[in-house]
């Protein structure tokens, strides 16, 4: 993979963050398409910056970190807060697919991660095995979140 500058030895910790606002029409068309292929607005939305990723040359097996709230562990129903945890999606996007094959594959793949959000982080990266370094996260190096905004009157 070619990298616009070299990794330094140890990460920064320091990122960036792009918000982008589809508006309410585009929402709904990506929310129609969602339907007729059977999966969400997520989804269709994660396919997309896989497919952005892919072409701009990140590479064609993706790990993207995704916010993910709850509280499945029963250790948890007694303590007062919020609980973020990052789940991985991980996605194959080889092969040069179409956007709908793409879409399959993110379906699947979001699917199962998030049947499998409660497995916990170290026994996951035990299980991958990643290379470890000091200069990036073992797991994911960008990550993505989709919220709806309030409608307004």
């Amino acid at each position: 993979m070619s990298l616009d500058r070299p990794r330094p030895a140890k990460a920064s910790h320091l990122g960036d963050q792009i918000e982008v606002d589809f508006g309410a029409e585009a929402f709904e068309r990506v929310a129609a398409f969602a339907r007729n292929e059977g999966c969400t607005p997520f989804m269709v939305v994660h396919a997309a910056l896989v497919a952005a990723l892919t072409r701009l040359g990140a590479g064609s097996d993706l790990a993207i970190g995704s916010p993910v709230a709850g509280r499945g562990d029963k250790a948890l129903d007694d303590l007062v807060g919020f609980f973020v945890n990052t789940l991985v999606l991980r996605t194959d996007s080889a092969g040069d697919p179409t956007f709908r094959e793409l879409l399959g594959r993110v379906r699947t793949a979001d699917l199962d991660a998030f049947a499998h959000q409660e497995s916990p982080f170290d026994l996951v990266l035990e299980a991958v095995n990643p290379t470890r370094t000091l200069s990036r996260h073992p797991s994911s190096r960008s990550a993505w979140a989709l919220r709806r905004a309030a409608r307004r009157s």
